[in-house]
């Protein structure tokens, strides 16, 4: 029974884009018996978006790396409460270092805006983190598609903004959820618009299917990427985005046990 993850991002297609850096970053970690990881979009009126996304996703993951009984316990507190208090403390690291860029860059902290979605996931459960857009969509044994942060009636301080918004902690959206875990996708904003039903909002599982199929088949994480890469490439995706976007996959494979997509 092991984890199997990865992560990766790509520049739009949009000829506009091509000689910028990639806005978008994400990243995946293994920590003890969970995964740890956090996708980064940054924002498109900000010139230094790219370097806040990279700062927020690699400053989120040192300080999960640096926290993992408190990880660990935010992921079994059905409460939220030691989510809150975990993700209260990374932010705060986030700020520091944004502090630390507009010194370096002699730039105002507007300019390094960019949404983040962070989560800690075991096998039995998962703890999440959002601010701004973006997705994370779980599954369990052999249950469907669900989204971990629902479009339903929230603040509107809640759904939008960024990590240099002040203060930040109003604009967390945090949740957790208990229940096993095979699958979990976290993406950036431009893949989440493609991967919903205009209609109600729900994960589709024709785009999740492939997906899926990478994170629980692939011998290693080396294989994970390439499913990333080779989904990230194909004509449903790579042709239909004009943003940048990021996408990290986790996949939990339990001995014995042999994949079937939801619906199948």
């Amino acid at each position: 029974m092991t984890w199997v993850a990865a992560a990766d991002f790509r520049r739009a297609t949009d000829e506009r884009h091509r000689t910028l850096p990639c806005q978008d970053y994400g990243k995946v970690e293994h920590l003890d018996d969970m995964m740890i990881g956090a996708v980064a979009s940054g924002a498109p009126h900000a010139t230094l978006s790219h370097i806040g996304a990279r700062l927020a996703v690699r400053t989120a993951l040192d300080y999960l790396r640096r926290s993992p009984a408190l990880a660990g316990e935010a992921v079994s507190d059905p409460t939220g409460t030691a989510a809150r208090t975990l993700y209260g403390g990374m932010m705060d690291a986030i700020q520091n270092q944004l502090r630390g860029a507009v010194v370096d860059h002699v730039a105002p902290i507007h300019e390094f805006a960019a949404t983040l979605s962070v989560f800690v996931a075991k096998p039995t459960g998962i703890a999440a983190m959002r601010i701004g857009g973006g997705m994370i969509v779980s599954r369990g044994h052999s249950g469907d598609y669900s989204l971990l942060f629902s479009e339903g009636p929230v603040p509107a301080e809640a759904r939008t903004g960024f990590i240099t918004d002040r203060p930040p902690i109003d604009r967390m959206r945090i949740t957790v959820q208990n229940g096993p875990v095979n699958f979990l996708c976290a993406a950036s904003a431009p893949l989440d618009r493609l991967s919903k039903l205009g209609r109600d909002g729900l994960p589709q599982m024709d785009f999740f299917r492939p997906l899926d199929r990478y994170a629980s088949t692939a011998p290693d994480d080396i294989e994970v990427h390439r499913g990333i890469r080779t989904f990230l490439r194909s004509d449903r995706v790579h042709k239909r985005l004009d943003q940048d976007f990021a996408l990290a996959l986790c996949g939990y494979q339990r001995q014995g046990q042999l994949f079937r997509a939801p619906g199948a």
